[in-house]
Formats: C-alpha cells, structure tokens, sequence
C-alpha cells in the first residue's frame, strides 16, 4: 500500500468515526433523549464495567478460568467484602493488592 492510498485511508476511517461518533451528539443535543432511550443508557456504565471486570477476572490467556486455585477472584472477593464494610477506596485497592499479591504466592497457578 502506497503512502497516498494508506493516507486515504486514514481519512476515511477518521471520517466514518466522526460522523458516527457526532450522530447521537447532533440528533438529541437540541432536546431531551426519549424515554426508552434514556432508561437504556442508564444500564451502559455498570454493563461495561461488568464485562471488563468479569474479563480482568475470569479470562486468562484467551483461556476462561473458573478454578479454585485462581487468585484473582478470591483478591476481588476479599477487597469487595472490604469496599462494602468500609466504603473506602485506598482500603479497597490496598486489600485487593495485599491479597492478590498474597494468594499468588499460596495458590499454585
């Protein structure tokens, strides 16, 4: 591919994307979204964070993991329980970090 056609092809990808991207802001910037549509949008952000959880989580190598002996899970479990009784983030991350360090050095892999 030459360096004219690799350009062209840059701006086109860069338009597409534009023009997608600049749809929904265009179509509902002059007014309030519908309702169904706003109800569905409620449910994106813990959705997404759902699926990059349960992929951080489960997913090993392309490889699903449900096995015991996976520490990953167990470290969540154990900063979930703690976010949940102290509802503070530093705790959170510190436990799950502790325990997760910690478990890879107990659990064999």
């Amino acid at each position: 591919m030459n360096h004219l056609a690799l350009l062209g092809l840059f701006v086109a990808v860069g338009i597409v994307t534009f023009v997608y991207r600049y749809s929904m802001i265009g179509l509902f910037a002059s007014g309030k979204l519908p309702g169904w549509l706003h109800a569905l949008c409620r449910h994106i952000a813990p959705a997404s964070f759902a699926a990059l959880t349960a992929t951080a989580l489960f997913v090993d190598g392309g490889d699903v993991v449900l096995a015991l002996n996976a520490p990953k899970p167990w470290a969540a479990l154990l900063a979930a329980l703690v976010a949940w009784h102290t509802r503070n983030v530093i705790a959170t991350i510190a436990s799950g970090m502790l325990a997760l360090t910690l478990l890879k050095l107990v659990l064999p892999l």
